[in-house]
């Protein structure tokens, strides 16, 4: 018997777990869920015009806690082949032995390294910010 009403702003990552934690887990609540557009996924999500696929947002997922780590990757396995990029750069990620391949569905979690940056008067810069001659040079000595 769902009593109560959780009212959810945005299908996007945040959002879905939300009503999806709610449904699981509270017998009265009942999520309901407001979202502007007509697919589902906030900024992680790929839009397609005429065959391109475009990526809203930039579909970096990172976590330390293996509990988000494992809610995700039931919904998501981590991939059990080499993605197509992987293959043609030559990199080698950890790869499950049960995972789903990335040739034949989209359902898979691809893993990568992690790189942050921030861009500055026209410079990248390494982040976090390391005291370096790349910091250096990109901010100038007196910066």
């Amino acid at each position: 018997m769902r009593n109560k009403t959780a009212i959810i702003i945005g299908a996007g990552p945040a959002g879905l777990s939300a009503a999806y934690h709610l449904l699981k887990f509270c017998d009265n609540i009942k999520p309901v869920i407001i979202e502007e557009d007509s697919v589902p996924g906030g900024l992680a999500k790929t839009i397609f015009i005429n065959g391109n696929g475009t990526d809203i947002g930039g579909h970096r997922f990172f976590t330390k806690n293996k509990e988000v780590m494992n809610f995700w990757t039931d919904f998501l396995p981590v991939a059990g082949f080499p993605a197509i990029d992987d293959i043609f750069l030559n990199r080698n990620f950890p790869i499950d032995k049960n995972g789903a391949d990335p040739q034949k569905t989209d359902a898979a979690f691809l893993k990568r390294k992690r790189v942050s940056r921030i861009y500055f008067q026209k410079h990248l810069i390494n982040y976090p910010i390391k005291l370096n001659f790349q910091t250096i040079s990109s901010l100038g000595f007196i910066k």
